[in-house]
């Protein structure tokens, strides 16, 4: 009688980071993993295993309190210190050497990648930002209705409609507590709220942190006309700068921002988590309001 392969463990991503700080990873484990970074077919579940990693595969990363994953572009000989890495849809490669867990038990698509990691990832990346241009194009195609939407700044009493408004929207809570320096300037339809933007005062500079206009009302300029009011607000309040993160690829957000005069200085990154800057692909735009001042 042949003997039953061992079983591989089903791990959740906050299990695999406990294991590994402890040093307790088994040599193989399986994951259910959507946008690690490596392109996946939705929720996917993925074998990994502990190995010597190869051109073209994919690799499992701790980086900080998460799992990511990349793909290698390059080794230099057995060394992992000269390794290059880049997400599958990224802008540019990681610099990153540490913390690898594993290898991805190779896919059709990984096999596809191995061919050519470099190329791969590059076309990936073009594909996107080409779809996103697209989309751009068709949107404004459309020619949206132009209504006579207004803009106020709402009061603190309003703080559960800006909730309850983003929750309908986009069917998830807004994941932030009303913030002790922050002016919200709410988009209406007649008395129908439309859209939020949000601004968080920190010391002399403001942070445009949340963005979001019903969907039907999308396309009609009303994105623009809550971010040149809530910029009045900030001068008004005596801010010397503000500030917004933007995708690269949400190519209708930044025309806004850039109409209301912010201009992109570099990319976002988090210390705590050096990998999240290629998955989040978020440019700063900032806007000098001293600049304005007599």
């Amino acid at each position: 009688m042949g003997t039953d392969s061992p079983r591989i463990e089903r791990l959740p991503e906050d299990e695999v980071v406990h294991r590994a700080t402890s040093g307790a990873l088994p040599p193989r484990w399986k994951m259910l993993v959507s946008e690690a970074g490596i392109l996946t077919l939705g929720a996917e579940e993925l074998v990994i295993e502990r190995g010597e990693p190869h051109v073209g595969q994919a690799v499992c990363l701790l980086s900080g309190n998460r799992i990511a994953f990349r793909r290698v572009l390059e080794l230099n000989g057995t060394s992992t210190s000269g390794m290059r890495l880049r997400a599958d849809v990224a802008p540019f490669e990681d610099r990153w050497t540490d913390g690898i867990l594993g290898v991805v038990q190779p896919r059709s698509i990984d096999r596809a990648a191995a061919v050519n990691p470099v190329q791969f990832t590059r076309a990936s990346w073009y594909a996107a930002v080409a779809s996103a241009h697209l989309r751009s194009v068709k949107r404004r195609l459309k020619k949206p209705q132009r209504l006579p939407l207004t803009t106020r700044l709402l009061s603190a009493d309003e703080w559960p409609n800006v909730r309850t408004f983003w929750q309908e929207t986009c069917g998830r809570g807004l994941p932030v507590q009303a913030h002790p320096n922050q002016h919200v300037v709410g988009l209406f339809d007649g008395a129908k709220l439309v859209g939020v933007n949000i601004h968080l005062g920190f010391g002399s500079t403001a942070y445009s942190a949340f963005t979001l206009v019903d969907r039907r009302y999308r396309g009609g300029g009303g994105g623009r006309k809550m971010i040149e009011h809530a910029v009045a607000i900030s001068y008004e309040r005596q801010f010397e700068s503000i500030y917004v993160n933007i995708n690269v690829r949400n190519l209708p957000s930044i025309a806004a921002y850039r109409a209301c005069g912010f201009r992109p200085t570099r990319w976002w990154s988090d210390e705590a988590d050096p990998l999240a800057s290629a998955e989040r692909q978020q440019m700063v735009f900032e806007l000098d309001l001293t600049k304005r001042r007599p």
